[in-house]
């Protein structure tokens, strides 16, 4: 998705960070009101896709999603 440059409400940069980050939390709200609508890259479909794939293969490979945040949580730091 490429990048595009918008200008900043007025007042924007005079307010905490907090501030920024509560305004763009309420931004993303008012946009995930309505999922169907957000776009979603076909290289994403693609990879959702075979996962899927490849769990309905074999579910026994499958591995809790708090065991995967775990490994990268641990990879992270």
């Amino acid at each position: 998705m490429a990048r595009t440059m918008l200008a900043e409400p007025d007042g924007f940069n005079e307010v905490s960070k907090e501030e920024q980050i509560r305004y763009l939390q309420g931004l993303w709200d008012r946009i995930a009101e309505r999922p169907g609508e957000i776009p979603v890259p076909e290289s994403h479909m693609e990879l959702a896709e075979q996962r899927l794939a490849e769990y309905r293969r074999d579910p026994g490979q499958a591995r809790p999603a708090h065991d995967v945040l775990d490994r990268l949580g641990k990879r992270n730091r």
